[in-house]
């Protein structure tokens, strides 16, 4: 190969190799060094009338931020409203309110409008069945995974017996479509990890 064939290919190499320097090169500022941080819940609340009391109601609530300050409660449906003090998980329970429909907010932070009755009830048990999934779901393959590398590969899923409800307080139906949500999801995830970890 004479000087000038040898000019002519490496001239298009070196100039394509810069190219792919220059882009990965950017493309590397691009990327975050690190994962970004988890988006706080979604602040919510939910009005619950007092026992005993049927003019007086309690706003708790959750998903709200400390440093913001106290959370305001605006009666949408009359004169009322309160204040409530956040804890440091983000949550709020607030005191005797006048009965009626609420919104929730922080000053230049977040605002939920308050969910009450039987759509308070319905949110509630949703996000325990939806927590309750995820709980059997990560304990399915966790058991399943250490039974399957100890070499037992014949095993049966056999979900806990927990009654850890999250801190919610669902109906009875609730809780039960939880329970079920919890084991059908367990025996997936268990079944999974087996048929990952075990082989012929």
């Amino acid at each position: 190969m004479n000087q000038r064939t040898r000019i002519t290919l490496f001239t298009p190499l070196m100039a394509c190799s810069l190219a792919i320097g220059t882009a990965a090169t950017g493309w590397a500022a691009a990327t975050p060094k690190t994962a970004p941080a988890a988006a706080p819940a979604a602040a919510e609340c939910f009005v619950e009338a007092k026992a005993g009391d049927a003019t007086k109601a309690i706003v708790s609530g959750e998903g709200f931020d400390k440093t913001k300050g106290k959370v305001f409660l605006d009666q949408t449906d009359g004169a009322g409203g309160g204040t409530a003090t956040v804890g440091d998980d983000g949550k709020f329970t607030s005191g005797d309110v006048p009965a009626g429909k609420y919104k929730a907010f922080q000053n230049g932070g977040s605002n939920a409008d308050c969910l009450g009755g039987a759509a308070a009830q319905d949110a509630v048990n949703q996000k325990l069945i939806t927590s309750e999934r995820q709980r059997g779901a990560k304990e399915g393959f966790t058991d399943g995974k250490a039974l399957a590398q100890a070499g037992n590969c014949d095993a049966q899923p056999k979900p806990p017996q927990n009654n850890n409800l999250q801190g919610l307080v669902p109906n009875s139906e609730g809780a039960k479509k939880a329970k079920e949500a919890h084991d059908a999801a367990y025996d997936s995830a268990f079944n999974a990890a087996l048929k990952r970890y075990c082989t012929d």
